[in-house]
This record gives structure tokens, sequence and C-alpha cells, in this order.
């Protein structure tokens, strides 16, 4: 098939190289909430109850995996989309992060919480 003189026969570089960094965060923000698990499993053994701790580093160790998959996904769709030339598709999964995020917080100002209040 010929290729049409206005459209080049491969995608702009730079998106492409935008979108592996964008990848590359997300990678990084999964490995940050993994790191914080560990964290609070090492660091914080009596939370507030004595599941506490446990269930906050599963929770973000698991949080951590799954921004690291979620954004992998991400990263193929847009790819696909850059190659094919079109729209990246809509994603959902910011928003999800941000409230998966806020749920662990809430959970943990309530384990603190606890934690204080019998100090």
């Amino acid at each position: 098939m010929p290729v049409s003189p206005e459209l080049p026969d491969h995608p702009d570089y730079r998106f492409t190289l935008a979108n592996e960094r964008t990848l590359l965060a997300w990678l990084r923000t999964g490995l940050a909430l993994v790191a914080g698990g560990v964290a609070v499993a090492t660091y914080a053994p009596d939370l507030g109850v004595r599941w506490g701790s446990a269930a906050v580093s599963l929770a973000l160790v698991l949080l951590g995996l799954l921004t690291a998959l979620a954004g992998y996904g991400r990263w193929r769709a847009n790819e696909a989309a850059i190659e094919a030339g079109r729209a990246l598709p809509s994603s959902l999964l910011v928003p999800a992060v941000v409230a998966a995020v806020t749920a662990v917080v809430v959970v943990v100002a309530v384990l603190v919480g606890v934690e204080v209040l019998r100090g």
C-alpha cells in the first residue's frame, strides 16, 4: 500500500518517547507505593490495631502492583493509538489510583487516631 505524502510511515518519535516517559512515571509511582508498604510493615508494626500494619502494607503493595500493570496497559493502548494516528483513548486510571490512595490514607488516619487515643 503506498504511503500518503502527508503522513509519514512511522509515528512522530516525540509522541512515542513522551508515552514511554509516562509509562516510566507510572512504574515509579507503583514502586513508591510498594516501598511505602514495605516501610509500614517494617517501621509501624502496631498501627492502631494488631492487623492494621499488615492490612495497610498489603494494600500499598497490591496498589503498587496494580498501578504498574495498569500503567503498562495504558502505555500499550496509547502506543497503538499513536501508531494508528487515532486520538488517545480515555482512561479511568488516574481517578482510580487517586481513589485507592485516598482510601488507604483514610484507613491510615483512622488507625493512627486509634493508636494516639490508646497511648
